[in-house]
């Protein structure tokens, strides 16, 4: 088996089996007590990264047949809209219902990732805006309150993909090791920075609220930053970046699961 593949089968079974083990509670056996309820309250992130890889790496680039690729991806998106409204409508346990919030960003996000690339750069950036404009202006409402992860998930995904590492969706896209290593680094300064700030600080009013809410995002930035580091340092599609230093790992065959058109 070679590196990429063992690497692809350790990343599906290893955050598969995470969620399971959230899921079952079954972490505060294997880990210490700190430890597992650290892991376990990013479980929507992990659900986000296992959901997003499959897409990109097994569903995406077989969904090119004229006339078949829409019709799937709109079911597959509907169905992860009624799953993500089953459950925040349901009465499960929290470490199920809070799954919600990823189920119904996910069914968005395949929509937006099937667009066949390149696209206009305007398009990620005013996408993010939008979002951003979302939870702020509508700040203190039910529903953004509600839906923190969803629009953290939705407000990071066009960056990291059409902005920052682009050839994971594009093969052929230019990309810039320094600015994905940047954006890497803000993915993790950022949540740490606003939890240190608060447990920590002495916040009131617009401080405490903007703090407040970013904490709750806390996950999108787990679950993209993930999928980033999975696919371009693991699996090295950074377009063409990669292409241009002359290292394997781009092909098809070297992926563990083949992905046409590929190169």
């Amino acid at each position: 088996m070679s590196r990429q593949r063992a690497l692809s089968a350790g990343f599906f079974v290893g955050l598969g089996g995470v969620l399971v083990c959230i899921l079952a509670e079954i972490l505060p056996s294997l880990l210490p007590t700190g430890l597992a309820s650290s892991v376990a309250y990013n479980s929507e992130g992990y659900l986000l990264a296992l959901l997003l890889a499959l897409w990109i790496q097994c569903a995406r680039p077989r969904l090119r047949a004229p006339g078949g690729e829409w019709p799937v991806t709109t079911l597959a998106a509907a169905a992860s809209m009624v799953v993500g409204i089953a459950l925040f409508r349901s009465d499960l346990p929290s470490r199920f219902k809070t799954l919600n919030e990823t189920f119904i960003a996910v069914s968005l996000i395949v929509l937006y990732m099937q667009v066949r690339r390149p696209l206009p750069r305007w398009v990620p950036i005013g996408l993010s805006l939008g979002v951003l404009a979302t939870i702020v202006f509508a700040n203190g409402t039910d529903i953004v309150t509600d839906l923190a992860e969803t629009l953290g998930m939705l407000l990071l995904v066009p960056l990291a993909f059409d902005v920052v590492d682009r050839g994971i969706l594009d093969p052929a896209a230019d990309t810039s090791a320094p600015l994905r290593y940047s954006w890497y680094a803000l993915l993790v300064v950022v949540p740490v920075t606003f939890s240190v700030l608060l447990h920590f600080g002495d916040l009131t009013g617009l401080a405490y609220k903007i703090t407040r809410y970013d904490v709750r995002m806390h996950e999108a930035f787990v679950g993209v930053l993930v999928v980033e580091i999975y696919f371009a340092v693991g699996l090295g599609w950074t377009g063409t970046e990669l292409a241009a230093r002359g290292q394997p790992g781009s092909s098809p065959g070297d992926h563990d699961f083949e992905v046409p058109g590929r190169r």
